[in-house]
């Protein structure tokens, strides 16, 4: 089994859920897939890292990634466990649907296509973007794609004498993609369902030109997620570097 798959009791959830700067108003778009790579935490969790160009005009790129797959402390899983009940990670579901809303095949299937190439990943040590050899999703570049995205201002973090990321008290305007469909307007559930398309409209006419504060405008000691940080040097490893030839 691919390190990628779900256990087959993992249960099943819909991210297709009808409510509630530079950034996207939210809406729906259609959108080319410009660039989706993988990266590593520091703690060895995985991100799917998208770069999505909407169509029809000279509009800013819109940059997310979703985390598919826990730290090595979490046992570097695709899914977590609550209640007695496994469940995808919310990162692997999101991921998932634009796989299948993209190509009709799952996540697990369009990561045999990755190939490594050289991107431009942020390094916090120069603190700036620099070109680095990452696993890059071929099946999916260059490939035309619906989202659905929402606005939404979310604190900005920064390290604390511990090393942890903590909320600054100063905020930004982020996108979050909701979930994804085909470029005939069908989400990637209602394509594996065999459903008509509606839940974009649905989902537009509640959320199109909403913004969602997560902001808590004060500093705090909460914790934030890892970020991105050195590759994993395990061998067989999809981060780690060719030696020079």
């Amino acid at each position: 089994m691919s390190e990628w798959e779900l256990p087959k009791n993992v249960e099943t959830q819909s991210i297709e859920r009808v409510g509630g700067g530079f950034a996207w108003e939210s809406g729906v778009y259609d959108a080319t897939i410009k660039m989706v790579y993988l990266n590593q935490s520091a703690s060895e969790a995985v991100s799917f890292n998208i770069i999505l160009k909407k169509n029809g005009g000279n509009f800013a790129e819109l940059r997310e990634n979703f985390w598919i797959k826990s730290g090595k402390a979490k046992g570097n899983k695709t899914y977590y466990t609550k209640d007695g009940k496994d469940y995808p990670l919310p990162g692997y579901s999101v991921a998932n649907s634009m796989c299948v809303a993209v190509t009709g095949e799952s996540l697990p299937k369009c990561m045999e296509s990755a190939e490594k190439k050289q991107v431009n990943v942020w390094d916090p040590e120069l603190k700036k973007e620099a070109p680095t050899e990452r696993p890059v999703i071929m099946s999916l570049v260059g490939k035309p794609v619906k989202v659905a995205v929402h606005q939404v201002i979310e604190d900005k973090q920064a390290k604390n004498d511990k090393g942890e990321y903590v909320p600054t008290g100063a905020s930004r305007t982020v996108n979050q993609c909701k979930f994804f469909g085909n470029a005939e307007g069908k989400t990637a559930e209602e394509i594996t369902n065999k459903e008509p398309a509606a839940r974009f409209d649905k989902w537009a006419q509640k959320n199109t030109g909403t913004v969602i504060d997560k902001s808590t405008n004060k500093k705090g000691n909460s914790s934030a997620a890892d970020i991105m940080g050195s590759a994993s040097a395990d061998t067989g490893s999809l981060f780690q570097t060719d030696p020079p030839i």
